[in-house]
């Protein structure tokens, strides 16, 4: 009786593991210049959801360099260099970028045709634009904290002093340019994901006291856009503006700020929740 007791347990295990495997794999996107990095706590959480071998991390620079790290037993993959090269070009530079090193983890490293993308701040504009350029290629996003609305520090050259380099990307972030210019071309309302998929957003709030990023800029940001545009933020994108028509807003976290949502391994269950 408890070898049967044993073997049905066993069974209903793999049975449940089967019934939560994701259909696609994941593919992670940075925001603007790599700043705010992907976590260990963060990657350990969706290597866990996905599993070995199907999560993926691209950098938007021009290294194809694919190499691997190990966490907790899980492989990852990681195609481009992780530095501050990446995301300081145009946001259709960026998803020129994505399709080359896609097409390379397609082809040589097993990433499925079709993928799931969790995309951060810059990363999900960009993620935008890659499924308007390359339709039914992407079956889910969600974004973590994206300006669909702009940001008005991209106006603000203190701020964007931090971000040195990345003019052509800066230049891209701004509510004129996100509104009038970006939105229309890449909207959310039909965009071609692949079997129904469809688009989520996932917010912030930071706190002034607590709210600080990579080397301040999230305390900077905090404080203009409450002293100058009165508006609550994470630091990087006022509340509000990581929304958009035609996405579902499926969660804001209250207590993290623009960074926290790439280092939290809360926020990677909840996007997972909504990808298939």
């Amino acid at each position: 009786m408890k070898k049967i007791l044993i073997i049905t347990m066993a069974i209903f295990m793999m049975a449940t593991v089967a019934a939560s495997a994701k259909t696609y794999d994941l593919v992670l996107v940075h925001g603007l210049t790599n700043k705010h990095q992907w976590s260990d706590a963060f990657l350990d959480k969706v290597a866990s959801i996905w599993g070995s071998g199907n999560v993926y991390v691209i950098y938007t620079n021009e290294s194809t360099r694919v190499w691997t790290r190990s966490i907790n037993g899980r492989t990852i993959y990681f195609c481009g260099e992780n530095d501050f090269s990446a995301g300081d070009d145009t946001i259709y530079d960026q998803a020129t970028l994505m399709r080359t090193k896609i097409t390379k983890l397609n082809s040589s490293y097993g990433l499925s045709a079709k993928f799931n993308v969790i995309a951060h701040s810059m990363g999900g504009l960009v993620s935008r634009c890659y499924i308007k350029r390359f339709p039914n290629t992407v079956a889910g996003l969600v974004t973590l904290g994206t300006p669909h609305q702009g940001s008005p520090l991209a106006n603000v050259a203190a701020w964007l002093s931090f971000f040195i380099g990345a003019e052509a990307a800066a230049n891209q972030l701004k509510p004129a340019y996100v509104k009038n210019t970006f939105n229309p071309a890449y909207p959310v309302v039909g965009a071609p994901l692949a079997d129904s998929g469809k688009i989520y957003t996932i917010g912030g709030d930071g706190d002034g006291w607590d709210c600080w990023g990579w080397g301040g800029e999230l305390q900077l940001g905090w404080d203009t856009l409450t002293t100058v545009y009165w508006k609550d933020s994470d630091g990087a994108v006022a509340r509000g503006d990581e929304q958009i028509s035609g996405a579902t807003h499926v969660a804001t976290f209250w207590s993290y700020d623009h960074m926290e949502l790439v280092t939290k391994a809360d926020v990677a269950t909840k996007a997972a929740a909504y990808l298939r």
